[in-house]
């Protein structure tokens, strides 16, 4: 789906030779759709802003006065910011489940590798001290590097089930590198005052300020000097609050677009840098193939370019986080996308 609401990133995916990466990516919008038909806290979510929406439809029914009015719809936008809150949360939580299992899927892959060299160096260590050309101590030093990166591979194994435990839990679907959502099509365009319009904090400020605007108007004419300078002081501190409500709302706008630019350029960055680590990693194969490298060097190729595919996961899913925050920002909802 492409959504436009400033910063186009052409997204470039790259079939990693070595590692476990899908071939075609899945959607977030198939993602977000078994999570929510799995979990049962996005129902809620709902459910609390329906109710919200029906108290607030029959509050401005009965109400007698603009105040009964004006204080249902500020009961309405703080359920509101709350439900957006919540569905971003949930939002955030799918994504990290997603990219944390294919992270943990290569890290799995890098440290099987890296065993694979400290198992060649032990085995070559071993021959070595059996016929006195390494010191004790040297061989110690390898053995305890061996058994080491054994207990990483352990736990990376271990990491790597705990998250398509915390996948699975999330989601209801068992983990499966094609579910990893591709980062979609997606431009800024909104204006300063698109961005105030759908900022649920300013717009129960202004209805503060109104609220207070009307309870001096109803003061009594022959109330006491204490009731007065009250209620003057609730006035300047509604006031100061939508000066400041509309202040961070602004530099959350300009905070949004600063972080979607430059979270794209670096996801162009990572994609150029995977695919030049591709490229060296498929040179490096055909020297191997040749007997020019040796197989811990083709190894430490592979790790490299698992390093990079890493580093172009945890850009994605930056990005991919920045775009629901700045949906739900302006009144979307990201699990839309």
């Amino acid at each position: 789906m492409k959504t436009k609401t400033g910063i186009m990133c052409p997204i470039v995916v790259f079939a990693l030779a070595i590692a476990v990466a899908p071939l075609s990516a899945g959607s977030l919008k198939d993602l977000f759709t078994a999570a929510t038909q799995s979990n049962q806290d996005y129902s809620v979510y709902t459910l609390d802003l329906e109710l919200a929406q029906l108290k607030k439809t029959k509050g401005e029914i009965e109400a007698k006065v603009e105040s009964d009015r004006l204080s249902a719809q500020n009961s309405y936008v703080s359920a509101l910011a709350s439900y957006r809150s919540s569905v971003l949360d949930f939002y955030d939580e799918v994504i990290e489940a997603a990219f944390a299992a294919a992270t943990a899927e290569l890290d799995l892959e890098s440290v099987d590798l890296s065993l694979q060299n400290a198992k060649v160096d032990k085995e070559y260590a071993d021959t070595r001290f059996k016929n006195g050309l390494i010191s004790e101590e040297t061989y110690k030093e390898i053995d305890i590097a061996y058994k080491t990166i054994s207990n990483n591979y352990d736990l990376a194994a271990w990491t790597l089930l705990d998250a398509k435990n915390v996948f699975f839990l999330i989601t209801g679907r068992e983990w499966d590198s094609s579910l990893l959502p591709e980062v979609p099509d997606f431009s800024f365009t909104a204006s300063v005052d698109d961005w105030l319009a759908k900022s649920t904090s300013l717009e129960i400020a202004n209805l503060s300020v109104k609220i207070q605007e009307l309870k001096t108007a109803s003061l009594a004419t022959n109330a006491s000097a204490y009731d007065k300078r009250i209620q003057e002081t609730e006035n300047r501190k509604a006031e100061v609050s939508l000066s400041n409500a509309e202040s961070d709302a602004k530099r959350s706008y300009e905070s949004m677009k600063i972080t979607l630019r430059n979270q794209a350029a670096l996801l162009q960055i990572r994609t150029d840098e995977y695919a030049l680590e591709e490229l060296s990693y498929q040179d490096g194969l055909r020297q191997y193939e040749k007997g020019i490298i040796s197989q811990s060097d083709k190894n430490l190729n592979a790790m490299s370019l698992l390093s990079a595919r890493k580093n172009l996961l945890a850009a994605e899913k930056n990005y991919i986080k920045s775009i629901g925050s700045c949906l739900s920002s302006l009144g979307e909802n990201p699990l839309g996308l």
